[in-house]
């Protein structure tokens, strides 16, 4: 089957990891389940992360930040779609429980929201977090802030 390439961009953008155990489900679940056909990826270890500045993040930050505005920029991105998975490796270098992972994942989609919300004006963000449940990926919608509202007080600044 030949593919032919678009001449016009995407105009929705998913960022999540990079980790291949994953990637299969995430595309499932943005396109039959989100309904998106046709996006751009930002596909790196521990994916929204990168947006999230702390001391164990400083390169990615900023890496992230300039690739994703040049993509929304350039592409004109309307939606952003931030998906985050459990047993994640880039963060086990926290030493955390399993749930405080989960709940810095949580708090780090929140961040990377808030940040696209403050950068780009007129965009739609939502995140999800994938859980597997009885061998089954499980994509659970991540409640998130609105612009105006402030980030809880667990979440990373920018």
């Amino acid at each position: 089957m030949e593919q032919k390439v678009r001449e016009e961009f995407a105009h929705t953008l998913v960022i999540y990891c990079s980790d291949g155990r994953f990637a299969p489900a995430c595309e499932h679940f943005i396109r039959q389940t989100l309904g998106e056909e046709w996006y751009d990826r930002f596909i790196v270890p521990g994916g929204a992360a990168w947006l999230c500045l702390d001391v164990l993040t400083v390169w990615e930050h900023e890496m992230a930040r300039r690739h994703i505005s040049f993509l929304v920029d350039a592409h004109r991105i309307q939606r952003v779609i931030l998906i985050a998975h459990q047993s994640c490796g880039f963060y086990e270098r926290y030493r955390l429980s399993p749930e405080r992972t989960v709940q810095k994942q949580t708090a780090d989609l929140q961040a990377a929201a808030r940040i696209l919300h403050e950068r780009f004006t007129g965009i739609a963000v939502e995140a999800y977090y994938l859980r597997i449940v009885d061998g089954q990926p499980c994509f659970e919608p991540v409640t998130l802030q609105t612009p105006d509202e402030p980030l809880p007080s667990s979440a990373p600044r920018a």
